[in-house]
C-alpha cells in the first residue's frame, strides 16, 4: 500500500513538474514575442556601406559651441573621422564631393534611453532617423555582441550598454522575473557587488539600477565608483530625495523618478488637489536642484513619453494615429492581455494606460487628475533644471508604450523645446551633452572628431522640428542619402507587415 502511494505521489509531482515547466516554457515564448523575437529580420547587410574619402562644400556647419551655424564651410571626412573644417577649404583628390548648398550639417543625434529589447530591426530605424549613437539602458549579454557587431562595420547606431537591470526582490518573485526577462535578482549586498564586477568584467559600459533596497543600492554604487563604470537608472522605491546629496550615481534614468518620490512625498493628489502639489513641486525644486548640481548628476529626460501617458489615458485611438505604429516592432504593440489587471501593448484592450471608465466615473475622474498633475510636475522640474544648468541628455525610453525607435528622438526634442529650452539648448541634449557624459569622440564638429553627423534641408536652430527634415546620415564615416534611408525604413515596415497578427490599418 505504501509502495502504491509513493508511486501515485511521485506520478504527481512529475505531473506538476511537467505542467510548470510548460506553463513557463508558454510564458517565456510570449515575453520574446512581446520583446519583438518573433519578427521578421531585415536583411542588413543589404545596407552595408564603405568608408570613403568625402568632402562636404557650400554647408552650414553647427558651431562647435552649438550656438550658430557656420556658413559656406568644407567639411572633408577620411577614414571615420572629420579632418577639416574650414571655408572653402581644398578638395582632396579621389574625394566624393557632396554639394551642401542650402543645407544644414549638424552631430549625429544621440538616444540617451533606448532598449532594443530583441528588434534588431530598429537599428536601422536609428540610423534612418539621423541617430548615430543610442544608449540601451539594460540589456543581456547578447546586446554587447551586437555593440561589436555595430563597431565592426554593422548598420546601426554606436551602442552604449548598460548592464542588465539590478533588483531586490524576493526568492520566488525574483527568480521568476530572472526567467521570463533579463533582470537580475540580488539576495543581498554582498550579492549585489558580485554582480557589479561580473558586469564590469564583461564589458558593459555602466551597471543598471532598477528597484534595489537602500543598502544594496548604496553598495552598488560604492563599488561601481571604484571599479570606474558608471551607474544609471532608477531610485529605490523607498529612497528620500536627501540622497541625492550623497549618493554616487551619476545619472537619473528619467525625469519621473525624482517626480515619483515627489508625489510620496506629497501624498494623494486628489485628496489635497493639484494645486497645492504644484506648489510642493516648485517648493522642492531648488533643493533637489542645488543636489544635482553639487553631485554632478546628469538627468535624462524621457520626457514626451510622460506626456503621452495622459493622452493614451484620455483618447488611445488618437494618440496611435499621431506616432509612426508601421515601423514599430509589431510584437510590441500587439503584446498581450493575460487579464485587466496584467495587459501589455499598444492597441486598444492592451494598453496599461487606457482608461476603463467612462469620463463620468469617478475612478475616471481620479485618475484624470493624477495623469496631468504628473505630466506637469515633470515641466515644472524641466524648467526649474533648465533655468539653474543641470545637464540634461534626450532619452526617450524607446520600445515603452507608443515610443517608436528613432522616430521618438524627434519627438523627445520638440518636448523639451516646447518645456522651455531654446532650439540650441534642445539640440545640445542629444549631442554635445551625451557625447560628455560618454568621453565619446563625437558631438561637436570639428577637425579630429568621429564623423557622425547628419545633414538637414532646414535650420534647427531656427525651428527644433527641423531635425526631421533629414537629407543624409555620415555614420563613422560611411554615407547614407536619403534613398538609402527610405529603402532602410521600408524594409522595416514590410518586415513587421509580414509578421503582423493584428491589423493597424486604422492607425496609418
Amino acid at each position: 500500500m505504501l509502495k502504491t502511494l509513493s508511486k501515485w505521489l511521485l506520478a504527481l509531482l512529475a505531473c506538476a513538474i511537467i505542467l510548470v515547466t510548460a506553463y513557463l516554457l508558454w510564458f517565456k515564448h510570449g515575453v520574446n514575442f512581446i520583446y519583438g523575437a518573433h519578427t521578421e529580420e531585415v536583411a542588413h547587410t543589404a545596407f552595408a556601406s564603405p568608408v570613403e574619402l568625402t568632402a562636404l562644400t557650400d554647408i552650414s556647419v553647427l558651431s562647435p559651441d552649438g550656438q550658430t551655424m557656420l556658413a559656406d564651410r568644407t567639411v572633408v571626412i577620411a577614414g571615420g573621422k572629420i579632418i577639416s573644417v574650414t571655408v572653402d577649404g581644398a578638395i582632396p583628390a579621389n574625394a566624393k564631393v557632396i554639394n551642401g548648398h542650402g543645407k544644414y550639417m549638424i552631430p549625429g543625434l544621440v538616444d540617451s534611453h533606448a532598449h532594443i529589447l530583441k528588434s534588431p530591426n530598429d537599428l536601422l530605424l536609428y540610423v534612418a532617423n539621423g541617430v548615430t549613437h543610442i544608449r540601451d539602458l539594460g540589456g543581456p549579454p547578447e546586446r554587447l555582441q551586437i555593440r561589436d557587431e555595430v563597431e565592426q562595420g554593422r548598420v546601426g547606431p554606436r551602442m552604449f550598454v548598460a548592464s542588465p537591470p539590478i533588483d531586490s526582490m524576493g526568492f520566488l518573485e525574483g527568480a521568476f522575473w530572472e526567467l521570463i526577462t533579463f533582470h537580475k535578482n540580488t539576495r543581498d549586498v554582498e550579492h549585489a557587488k558580485s554582480m557589479v564586477k561580473e558586469f564590469a568584467e564583461q564589458g558593459y559600459d555602466a551597471i543598471k539600477i532598477y528597484h534595489l533596497d537602500m543598502p544594496s543600492y548604496r553598495a552598488v554604487n560604492e563599488l561601481a565608483a571604484e571599479l570606474g563604470v558608471p551607474t544609471t537608472g532608477h531610485f529605490p522605491l523607498t529612497m528620500e530625495l536627501s540622497e541625492l546629496a550623497v549618493t554616487q550615481q551619476k545619472e537619473v534614468a528619467h525625469l519621473e523618478e525624482i517626480v515619483r518620490v515627489l508625489i510620496r512625498e506629497f501624498g494623494s493628489i486628489n485628496e489635497q488637489g493639484s494645486d497645492a502639489f504644484y506648489a510642493h513641486v516648485e517648493a522642492r525644486s531648488d533643493d533637489i536642484i542645488d543636489d544635482l548640481l553639487a553631485n554632478d548628476i546628469t538627468v535624462n529626460s524621457v520626457l514626451w513619453f510622460m506626456e503621452s501617458i495622459h493622452d493614451q489615458f484620455s483618447n488611445l485611438e488618437v494618440a496611435l494615429q499621431e506616432v509612426a505604429i508601421e515601423y514599430a516592432n509589431p510584437g510590441i504593440v500587439e503584446g498581450t492581455k493575460d487579464s485587466e489587471e496584467f495587459k501589455v501593448g499598444w492597441l486598444p484592450g492592451y494598453n496599461q494606460f487606457e482608461a476603463t471608465g467612462d469620463p463620468e466615473e469617478e475612478i475616471y475622474k481620479k485618475n484624470d487628475i493624477f495623469w496631468k498633475a504628473r505630466e506637469k510636475a515633470h515641466h515644472i522640474l524641466l524648467k526649474a533644471m533648465v533655468r539653474r544648468g543641470v545637464k540634461i541628455v534626450a532619452g526617450t525610453d524607446s520600445g515603452a508604450n507608443l515610443v517608436v525607435p528613432g522616430f521618438s528622438i524627434h519627438d523627445e526634442l520638440r518636448s523639451l523645446n516646447l518645456g522651455g529650452m531654446s532650439p540650441a539648448q534642445t539640440l545640445a541634449t542629444a549631442t554635445r551633452n551625451p557625447a560628455e557624459l560618454m568621453n565619446s569622440n563625437a558631438g561637436i564638429i570639428e577637425a579630429g572628431r568621429r564623423a557622425d553627423l547628419v545633414i538637414l534641408n532646414k535650420n534647427p536652430l531656427s525651428d527644433i522640428e527641423n531635425t526631421r527634415t533629414i537629407d543624409t546620415v555620415i555614420l563613422n564615416g560611411r554615407v547614407f542619402d536619403r534613398s538609402q534611408l527610405d529603402a532602410m525604413l521600408e524594409a522595416v515596415k514590410e518586415a513587421n507587415a509580414n509578421s503582423r497578427k493584428i491589423n493597424i490599418d486604422e492607425y496609418q
